[in-house]
């Protein structure tokens, strides 16, 4: 697969699992009141909704399902990432999407935009790696950040630049 989204998957549902559930489903406040858990339920319902798209060619993330269970449940969740990761397996080639969307607080505003599973694929892991940035900060508020590696949460173009300037 051209678009490494299972490699950010697999660590972020390790990382979940060596979470307890009060940790998991705390409020925090740096992050607005929302959980490590609400941050995870987002980013998998994003894979849900683009992996779903294939009867109708369109994906609409503003009208994507909502599981709460996924932001109180860590085993759950981790269900969830690994059939997503399986479901990512399964792509060979890429193909054409219609992204449904709305750049507006008016409902009536939404538009079609052309795009494509591969292009989709690769805003769903950007979308992950910032969300692991929050979950990071969570992590720090909730002194657990012990147990995160140092580039959790970080774009992949900058664990590349640090890399090169330890190697120069």
């Amino acid at each position: 697969m051209i678009i490494k989204s299972h490699n950010k998957l697999e660590e972020l549902g390790a990382f979940i699992l060596l979470l307890n559930d009060e940790q998991y489903t705390t409020p925090v406040e740096v992050l607005s009141g929302s959980s490590i858990g609400q941050h995870v339920r987002h980013i998998i319902e994003f894979y849900v909704c683009l992996l779903r798209e294939k009867p109708t060619g369109f994906v609409c993330y503003d009208d994507r399902e909502r599981n709460h269970k996924i932001e109180t449940s860590r085993l759950f969740a981790n269900v969830a990432i690994e059939n997503i990761i399986i479901m990512l397996s399964e792509i060979e080639s890429d193909r054409p999407v219609k992204l449904k969307a709305n750049f507006s607080i008016h409902p009536q505003e939404a538009v079609i935009l052309e795009s494509s599973l591969f292009r989709e694929l690769a805003y769903n892991l950007e979308h992950t790696i910032h969300h692991e940035a929050l979950i990071k900060v969570a992590f720090n508020q909730l002194n657990i950040a012990g147990i995160i590696l140092g580039d959790f949460g970080v774009a992949l173009s900058t664990v590349r630049h640090e890399n090169k300037k330890k190697i120069r």
